[in-house]
């Protein structure tokens, strides 16, 4: 309706052709912060391109159009700041002028814009600068004591490439964007007035109040030992070829970003346990945790030595109970954290991380415009993100109305998410429920502030976060009747074979003690004979 009443008014002095898609897409952002926006409402909202292809009919091609019209407004803006610094300039030098009782001869036609000016011709800043209209006698002291503006910082909207996806967008588009700033729960309390799940971890011996160094493992890394190594390569099973003939640790790319000194985005990666599994930490511990920037494994018990840490959860310490286990888990993490993170993984303790894959992923450009809003890429001094719940989607039972992330290959939130999870979700929403299913209940603490599971498919389709082995997924094929198989149940428009999993893959799951190590061998040429271990400087 809008984009009627803006094209069609006839009362206004120059008849406007259409509007933009910032226009656009602020009218939307502005009805969903009104008392009376109606709760999924938004889901209903058309698209910009709905209106540059069914309204506004000369716009023939929307992408070219929207990136033509965004870069006219910031021109126009640019115009209107470097007419304004010009005003101001000649201003204060008239000023200055009648201050100390000088005569300034200024020619008219040059003191001011002429008509054709006005309509459009740019100034340039620097030539507003070299004003010619006052003699170098005349100019002298008196320009010295001006206080001349500053110039014009580079402040143009950043475009993207390559939009969203449609699905992508009506996705980001649920959430409204979150000031990403830290609130403290926890400084002005005493350790025994918190309460679950804030009321932190214990060390060793049973004291409370224990902080783990998340970054130790990263900074003191075991060395990695694999007596089974030539055993394991020669292995040329389905896992194998998963990871040789189409997975790979991109760490050409990974080597390139380093070598750059541009700032990397940091993860914090979280594993859950229990004392009965602290066999399995170590072999982590030898591959993929030191590539995470902070580390941590939440247990029943605390080991320094193995970097496990006892976060007692309301309820008993049960399979039955992981939800509560979860949400002190991450109460701990965003008290303690929070600020030093950019995006926070978790996982179970046969998860296998490709985190070179994952922090590359993380930093594209798709990911950091989705979490801008879906329209311009960020500038890096944002203080609000839309919140970002990436991993592999299921839809329960089926249902592409309840879709939630398997918690089997983890899932991965970046600060907003984590925010709206911890100070706004946790306590208001099944705060004391009793069930294993945490990964659906995350979901659906999230869904009620309008944060959804992003599609993290790669431009292939391929999946990148899975919930089995390498092999599982080479291997499987979908039956004649889907309804007979979860797994066929659940996935969404998944591809089968090769193609299932996304070269640049981040996540594996039931990844076990030494197959832990195996995949490691695998996906970083360690094996012997593996020619490309020299190419890329392992």
């Amino acid at each position: 309706q809008h984009g009627d009443v803006v094209g069609n008014n006839s009362s206004s002095e120059e008849k406007k052709v259409g509007i933009t898609r910032t226009e656009w897409d602020v009218l939307i952002a502005s009805s969903k912060q009104t008392p009376t926006f109606a709760q999924g409402l938004q889901t209903k909202c058309r698209p910009f391109e709905w209106y540059a292809e069914s309204i506004h009919s000369e716009l023939q091609s929307p992408t070219k159009v929207l990136k033509e019209l965004a870069l006219a407004e910031e021109e126009e803006k640019r115009k209107q700041q470097q007419q304004k610094q010009k005003d101001t300039l000649d201003t204060q030098r008239k000023d200055t002028k009648k201050e100390k009782g000088g005569v300034v001869q200024k020619k008219e036609e040059k003191a001011t814009l002429t008509k054709e000016e006005k309509k459009g011709t740019t100034v340039a800043a620097d030539n507003m600068s070299n004003d010619k209209d006052l003699s170098s006698s005349e100019q002298g002291d008196d320009d010295q004591n001006l206080d001349v503006p500053p110039p014009l910082q580079n402040n143009k909207v950043k475009l993207p490439s390559k939009s969203l996806s449609d699905a992508n967008l009506a996705i980001i588009g649920k959430a409204t964007p979150q000031d990403i700033s830290y609130v403290d729960l926890i400084s002005n309390k005493l350790p025994a007035d918190l309460e679950h799940p804030h009321k932190g971890a214990q060390d060793e011996k049973g004291n409370w109040g224990y902080v783990y160094d998340e970054t130790s493992l990263r900074q003191n890394p075991p060395p990695f030992q694999y007596d089974k190594l030539k055993k394991a390569c020669k292995n040329h099973d389905a896992h194998y070829q998963m990871l040789t003939k189409k997975v790979f640790v991109d760490l050409e790319a990974h080597d390139a970003k380093e070598a750059s000194g541009v700032k990397r985005d940091k993860i914090f990666c979280l594993v859950y346990t229990i004392s009965s599994n602290h066999a399995a930490i170590p072999f982590i511990r030898e591959t993929w945790g030191p590539k995470c920037d902070g580390f941590m494994v939440a247990s029943n018990e605390t080991d320094p030595a193995l970097g496990t840490v006892n976060i007692p959860h309301e309820g008993p310490e049960e399979y039955n109970n992981i939800w509560q286990k979860v949400r002190s888990m991450w109460a701990y993490i965003y008290d303690h954290y929070y600020d030093k993170y950019d995006w926070f993984h978790i996982g179970g303790d046969d998860l296998y991380l490709l985190v070179e894959n994952l922090r590359l992923y993380l930093e594209s450009e798709e990911i950091q415009l989705a979490q801008n809003g879906g329209i311009h890429l960020p500038n890096g001094n944002e203080t609000e993100q839309t919140p970002l719940f990436l991993g592999r989607r299921f839809a329960m039972q089926g249902n592409r109305k309840d879709i939630f992330i398997s918690g089997g290959s983890g899932y991965t939130m970046n600060k907003a998410a984590l925010k709206i999870l911890v100070v706004k979700g946790l306590p208001n929403f099944m705060p004391h429920a009793k069930t294993f299913s945490e990964d659906s209940m995350v979901a659906k603490v999230l869904r009620r502030f309008g944060v959804e599971p992003y599609d993290t498919k790669d431009e292939n389709g391929g999946e990148r976060y899975m919930p089995f082995m390498p092999g599982h997924h080479l291997n499987y094929r979908m039956p004649k009747d889907p309804a007979s198989d979860w797994y066929a149940t659940y996935s969404i428009d998944i591809k089968i074979g090769l193609d299932h999993c996304a070269a640049r893959s981040v996540a594996f799951h039931y990844v076990k003690d030494q197959s832990q190590k195996r995949l490691h061998a695998i996906l970083y040429h360690l094996c012997p004979g593996d020619n490309k271990a020299k190419e890329i400087n392992i």
